[in-house]
């Protein structure tokens, strides 16, 4: 019997570990609502919403859907070092959360609970946690600051891959989502000659070989990157880009940097080849 409560007080500590693998998702100076921020298209997917502040009273915000029966679940991070994780709780920022009805909830800090984040190596602070029944429709985040911070918003907690709207969704049947695609596949192909392609394709398995941070490789539309070298000096901080190692990151890139020329064009500085089939 002894051995037995030993067992499940051992185990207890993995069972309530969150999710490890959040989906990055970086909210921009230009994301200064709900409405104008990205939208996730499945809010029960696992998704980690960074923000960040340079003075207080800048705002961000995101959007996230759900259907009836779905859960909500939301997650308050900061990075354990400073200057975050020595300001006090009043001068971090603020999380609203508004319902489709119209319910409001501020997020309050309940916790301070270390957390260590595999994929990045990074240490966080649990400082709030939300599960609740959602409504069908969708939810508005806004982040308020109140001094210069960084915090991380945790949504879902599938680990599958999910779907990141930026802008203006515009329906499927209008003729105006047809140039979409097309400017961002003529901002990608561009530079797509100048590296110098040694071989006539990497397998996904040359792909999951090198998914650290001393090699890190990455798949976008059939095609193979090196990101390696790109990791420490990403604007975004390292995180993002430690997520694509190794692995499919088409769905992730796509959702941060949709029809952004910059990105695009450092993408192709690190083109080593085709992907084969």
């Amino acid at each position: 019997m002894r051995r037995l409560v030993l067992l499940i007080a051992l185990m207890l500590p993995l069972s309530i570990l969150p999710a490890q693998a959040h989906q990055p998702v970086v909210l921009l100076g230009s994301d200064s609502t709900a409405a104008r921020g990205p939208l996730l298209e499945d809010g029960t997917v696992s998704f980690a919403i960074t923000a960040s502040f340079a003075k207080a009273g800048e705002r961000k915000g995101f959007r996230a859907n759900f259907k009836a029966g779905d859960t909500l679940e939301v997650q308050y991070l900061i990075i354990d070092r400073r200057p975050e994780n020595k300001l006090k709780n009043n001068q971090l920022p603020t999380l609203v959360i508004t319902s489709p009805a119209g319910k409001r909830t501020t997020l309050s800090f309940t916790e301070r609970t270390k957390f260590f984040e595999p994929y990045g190596k990074t240490n966080y602070l649990y400082l709030s946690r939300l599960s609740a029944a959602a409504e069908a429709g969708t939810y508005s985040f806004l982040i308020t600051a109140r001094a210069k911070s960084a915090i991380t918003v945790g949504v879902g907690d599938r680990e599958v891959p999910g779907n990141v709207i930026r802008g203006v969704a515009t329906p499927t049947a209008t003729p105006t989502a047809t140039p979409t695609p097309q400017s961002t596949t003529t901002s990608v192909a561009t530079p797509t000659p100048t590296p110098i392609v040694t071989q006539s394709g990497y397998t996904m398995a040359d792909v999951r070989a090198n998914s650290s941070r001393a090699k890190c490789w990455t798949v976008i539309d059939k095609k193979v990157y090196d990101l390696t070298n790109w990791i420490s000096a990403h604007p975004g901080r390292e995180a993002p880009i430690l997520f694509l190692c190794g692995k499919d990151g088409t769905n992730s890139f796509k959702a941060q940097h949709a029809n952004e020329s910059n990105p695009m064009a450092r993408l192709a500085s690190f083109l080593l080849g085709p992907l084969s089939p």
